[in-house]
């Protein structure tokens, strides 16, 4: 019998804060790959009741972006750069809540220079329903980001 799913409201129940993009140094010589620089981008969001009965209350998370390769001669050159991933295969993003790593589909992800970081405009599907967590759920915010250097 099905049973259906509870809904998160993400948009609705929590705010992004200000994040950071860090760059890093990989390589994996078993799958033939070089060391290779990628960015990862974190921006947590304020604790929220997300309504799930076998999690502590509130909930913290965030989304993290990762093995982003921007092929940039300077890392911290951002401006400009949308890491959707309809623009760059190889991409990973997700939050984590509900005890699992929810797999976030990112339409848009622009960064913008603005004073000494960059502005975030992000357009996602949050795939609750892959964990079997919820329903999934589109997520739209704006926040902020700071460049960190390499982690």
């Amino acid at each position: 019998m099905y049973t259906p799913m509870d809904t998160i409201n993400l948009q609705g129940k929590t705010r992004p804060l200000m994040g950071h993009v860090e760059s890093y140094w990989f390589e994996n010589e078993q799958i033939g790959l070089g060391l290779t620089r990628f960015h990862r981008v974190v921006i947590p969001f304020e604790p929220f009741d997300s309504g799930l009965d076998y999690v502590e209350q509130p909930e913290s998370t965030e989304l993290v972006v990762e093995w982003a390769k921007l092929g940039l001669a300077d890392p911290s050159d951002l401006d400009g750069v949308d890491l959707s991933m309809v623009k760059h295969e190889g991409i990973e993003a997700s939050i984590y809540l509900g005890s699992a790593h929810n797999w976030t589909h990112l339409e848009q992800f622009r960064l913008t220079r603005v004073d000494a970081g960059f502005h975030v405009r992000c357009v996602a599907v949050v795939e609750f329903a892959n964990e079997g967590v919820a329903n999934n759920e589109p997520l739209e915010f704006e926040t902020k980001v700071t460049y960190r250097g390499e982690a």
